[in-house]
């Protein structure tokens, strides 16, 4: 049987994944609340089944890329959702199915309740966590569509350069367009009808760019985005385009200048599309030169080939055109490898000349045979160039992967490198006087010694690279006028004006690398009192976050009682004091940080004057916004210390910290969950089936108000019940429950308005999109529907206000227990988490410690909201952190730091095509939930980071380059193949799938 090759395997996860997406239960009489809880214990079991089958079909598809050295982004991303999901499967799934079963279980109703509770926790913990693999996915997908796009136009802009080649040579010097002959007129204007649509869809792809580049704030899979526009604009792309299109019009045309900026916008193409899908790293661009080189060496075999059979002139016209293609894309690996492989690169370069040569005997007057004859030996010469060259790189490559695997110091590898330099130019020195001094018979037996001299400065070249660019060109310079003493000596010639130019090369990549040198002990020194600093500020912010909470416990009695509020002063005077000389160290190592610590202190000293009058509530604002700047300025610090870090080649500073966080999180949940047991008095999940009834309310008002004539109270209607849900969604009752009386209000005036009009009860649903009757409920049903709803959140706002003392009492304790455990990790004293999971932590510590206070006060419906974000906040910190160890970047969705404190989950509608009707960005200030839900059958690009792009094979490993030529050959041509582009979404839909059955539990 013939073996799927390893390009398919996105393709068959699709239709795997869909295969064993679980399928939902039919409609049943309602249930016992025993049979309940044994059907959810049921369909979790399945959805744990099948999640982990997944998890085993995916291990299948990453064995059969690692089995054929492939790795890359894709691969990674696979290898990302096999260990989320294996996670899921093996422990929360685990976990919710254990506590279902106790519920059962329990004899004792409050104990029942609690493990309902925390069983409902984890499966939203769950269905985060997978909100999160899609958001990432649709990421990754997004780049990867752009990038293809990117490469299309790039060959695009290509094929029409040529064509203005070929114009430009057949006009033989022509400057106007009324001295061409009718066949020159016809290619000028195809030229002109390509260029300007080229240019106008590269426009709309940057527009996408840049939107994209915001929608993602910060992470690894921010960098590529923001760094292919940055591209874009210093690299002068659209001026090209701009330029190219404007100069092939007839009366302003410059037929070699437009030439010229067409090749500079197809590098810039090439440019950017690279940097969407592989990171700066050296051995991603090795890779892909590898890749390039070999569809370049068959290139290059093919015209050779063609060359030696060509018998007309036309024929070797065309081999001409061919060759200079080939030198097009020699030159532009040659260029992307020229500080990275100078070996490789110089070996191109000769490559390239070789071409040059064949191209200029093929374009001569001669006749064919002799046109034949003098560029076969220089297109076979090219070839053994191009050999040599991807020999030095995989050279280069393998030094590259094993400096990875054993990372180096980079001050420490500088100032080796230093040293050897200046070995370097002494026994250059030494040469140089050498071959003065000798006879000129004996000079060809000095050559080999330049010559070794010359490797080495390449090798020095090389590896100065990237830590040294500056002194990587000056050892370049240095290794060419070595050869050319080297060719000098071995024709019995000294030529020591190349001697001497080498030596004063070496002498600036001497001065170059001192520089660097000074500069990365400074960074060294930097590093150690930021690292202070940053160890410092994280213990101001533990001790901002007890005041803070203190301060809060105090605002919620009728009367703040002096002693206490009184020494809240003294300590928050204190921590201003202490904030104040953080700023003024931190304002030359660090200087983006010294403004949030003035802001803070700022803050703490207007916090401070209210709590000496004694007034806690008033000192509650500045408290929030000053701990709000120290989140900003410790975040600012430790992005400052990783670029340190990353310029010493020391690792980053949260490497062996996330277990640990997720172990805090994991017990922060269930202080938090404990909490809700207590303050809900009510089935676990009922605030959830409430909002989730009250929005189907919303929608089937938008529906009813399309072309209908009470569309202005209907769409009061809309608004109120679209309030509502987003209020229940904060677990605020009170205020859903006065936006629920509004949209009732506001349909009883609909219908007296259709009434009047002549309607019917019962037909004021007439008026629907397409006049289809019957699709959507009427009007009166839906006002039914809203007053059972109203009438529920009634019961369930009495319920809680009959919360008892004692379970007030341990819900306060839970909470501030919850707080307590969270609170170092939102300072950072684990260093620097992951950007969503950091920001979550602090949503998560101020809602709890407020929710404590709340609860301490007997203000129950408050504490519920603080409670219910505290979750929220914990589950989405748990999914980054479950992401990160993964190895994929994961960001918080649009939120800020220090933003949600003591609110409320915001609620709002999806925002862009392809999200439809779910959460999304909170309104006021709540804290948005990770991601909306959509319904998969829109495009993305207007979305969140979505895309329903094509995928492919990634670059090889290091094991791709001990592949035998064929094997290496077959997988980098199925890598240049597209994937079946239908299969895109269905990865996505699958993902929502086991969402929308863990939200049904």
């Amino acid at each position: 049987m013939k073996r799927c090759p390893p390009v398919l395997a996105p393709s068959l996860l699709a239709i795997l994944l869909l295969g064993a997406a679980p399928t939902r239960a039919a409609e049943t009489a309602p249930l016992s609340p025993a049979d309940s809880v044994l059907q959810q214990e049921l369909k979790q079991q399945q959805l744990k089944t099948t999640t982990r089958k997944v998890g085993e079909q995916l291990e299948a598809i990453v064995a059969e890329f690692d089995r054929n050295g492939i790795q890359g982004e894709d691969v990674k991303v696979l290898r990302a959702i096999r260990s989320v999901l294996d996670r899921l499967s093996q422990q929360d799934m685990e976990k919710v199915i254990a506590f279902l079963q106790q519920t059962r279980a329990a004899s004792d109703p409050a104990a029942s309740a609690r493990h309902a509770t925390e069983a409902f926790a984890g499966q939203k913990t769950i269905i985060v966590q997978l909100q999160q693999l899609v958001l990432e996915y649709q990421r990754q997908q997004a780049l990867y569509e752009m990038s293809l796009r990117l490469k299309e136009l790039a060959n695009r802009q290509t094929a029409n350069m040529w064509l203005g080649v070929s114009l430009a040579k057949s006009t033989d010097g022509k400057s106007g367009f009324h001295t061409f002959d009718e066949n020159q007129k016809i290619s000028l204007r195809y030229q002109q009808s390509e260029q300007n649509p080229l240019k106008d869809e590269m426009a709309a792809i940057l527009k996408k760019l840049e939107k994209l580049s915001n929608e993602i704030p910060d992470g690894p899979t921010a960098e590529r985005p923001k760094a292919a526009l940055q591209q874009a604009r210093e690299g002068g792309l659209t001026p090209a385009l701009e330029a190219a299109a404007t100069e092939l019009q007839e009366n302003s045309l410059k037929l070699l200048s437009a030439i010229g900026n067409e090749r500079r916008a197809r590098d810039q193409m090439r440019e950017v599309a690279r940097l969407l899908l592989l990171s700066q790293d050296a051995i991603d661009a090795l890779k892909q030169a590898l890749q390039e080189l070999d569809r370049a060496m068959d290139a290059q075999k093919k015209v050779t080939a063609e060359t030696q059979t060509s018998k007309k002139k036309d024929e070797t016209d065309r081999r001409a055109a061919e060759q200079a293609a080939v030198v097009d894309d020699t030159d532009l690996i040659r260029r992307d490898i020229d500080s990275l492989a100078p070996i490789a690169s110089e070996h191109l370069k000769g490559a390239v000349a070789k071409m040059q040569d064949a191209r200029e005997s093929l374009e001569k007057q001669d006749d064919v045979r002799r046109r034949v004859e003098k560029a076969q030996p220089r297109q076979h010469e090219a070839l053994a160039e191009m050999q040599q060259a991807r020999h030095a790189l995989e050279e280069q490559l393998a030094k590259a992967e094993e400096l990875a695997e054993k990372p180096e110091n980079a001050l420490a590898a500088l100032r080796e490198l230093q040293k050897e330099v200046r070995e370097l130019i002494k026994d250059e020195d030494a040469h140089r006087q050498e071959t003065a001094t000798a006879e000129k018979k004996d000079l060809p037996a000095k050559a080999p010694r330049q010559g070794e001299l010359k490797d080495k400065a390449q090798e020095l070249q090389a590896r100065a690279a990237t830590p040294s660019p500056e002194a990587a060109s000056a050892l370049g310079d240095a290794a060419n006028q070595m050869q050319k003493a080297q060719n000098a000596l071995a024709q019995q010639q000294n030529n020591s004006a190349a001697q001497q130019a080498a030596l004063d090369a070496l002498q600036k990549a001497d001065e170059a690398l001192g520089k660097d040198v000074a500069r990365l002990e400074q960074a060294e020194k930097d590093l150690a009192k930021l690292e202070e600093l940053s160890k410092r500020l994280a213990e101001v912010i533990q001790d901002q976050q007890k005041v803070q909470g203190a301060t809060a416990k105090q605002a919620v009695k009728p009367q703040p009682e002096p002693q206490p509020t009184q020494e809240l002063s003294q300590k928050q005077e204190k921590l201003g004091q202490e904030t104040g000389a953080l700023k003024q160290e931190a304002e030359s190592p660090a200087p983006e940080a010294a403004p949030h610590l003035d802001a803070a202190q700022k803050q703490m000293a207007d916090a401070k004057s209210q709590l000496d009058k004694p007034a806690a509530r008033e000192a509650q604002p500045p408290q929030k916004q000053a701990l709000n700047e120290l989140y900003q300025a410790k975040n600012k610090l430790d992005k400052k210390i990783d670029e340190l870090r990353d310029q010493l080649g020391l690792p980053p500073q949260n490497n062996d910290n996330l277990a640990q966080a997720q172990k805090a999180i994991e017990q922060a949940q269930q202080d938090v969950n404990n909490a809700l047991s207590e303050l809900q008095q009510a089935p676990p999940g009922l605030m959830d089936a409430l909002q989730k009834q009250q929005q189907e309310i919303a929608s089937s008002l938008h529906e009813l108000r399309q072309d209908s004539p009470q569309a202005k109270p209907l769409a009061q209607a809309q608004q109120a019940a679209n309030d509502a849900a987003q209020q229940l969604g904060q677990s605020d009752l009170p205020k859903a429950i006065e936006s629920m009386k509004a949209a009732q209000s506001a349909m009883e005036q609909a219908k007296q308005s259709g009434q009047q009009q002549g309607q019917q009860p019962g037909q004021e649903n007439s008026g629907q999109p397409n006049g289809k009757k019957g699709q959507s409920p009427s009007l009166s049903d839906v006002s039914q529907q809203q007053a059972e709803v109203q009438k529920a959140a009634e019961a369930l706002a009495a319920a809680q206000k009959a919360t008892p003392q004692g379970s007030m009492e341990s819900a306060a304790e839970a909470l501030q227990n919850a707080a307590n455990g969270v609170g170092p990790l939102a300072a950072g004293a684990l260093g620097q988490l992951p950007f969503g999971a950091q920001q979550s932590l602090q949503n998560a510590e101020g809602s709890s410690s407020e929710g404590s206070a709340q609860a301490s006060g007997g203000q129950s419906t408050p504490a519920q909201m603080s409670a219910q974000a505290a979750a929220n906040a914990l589950a989405q910190a748990q999914a980054a952190l479950s992401l990160a160890q993964a190895g994929l970047g994961s960001e918080g969705a649009g939120q800020q730091p220090g933003q949600g404190q003591g609110q409320a989950q915001g609620q709002g509608k999806g925002k862009g095509k392809g999200q439809g009707k779910g959460r999304g960005e909170g309104q006021g200030k709540g804290e948005g939930q990770p991601l909306p839900e959509g319904n998969g059958n829109d495009g993305n690009w207007a979305g969140t980071g979505g895309a329903n792009g094509e995928r492919r094979g990634a670059t090889g490993t290091g094991t791709f380059t001990r592949l035998p030529g064929r094997d290496r050959a077959a997988i980098l041509q199925s890598q240049a193949e597209k994937y079946p582009q239908e299969y895109g979404p269905l990865v996505e839909q699958y993902l929502r799938n086991l969402s929308d059955q863990g939200s049904q539990k």
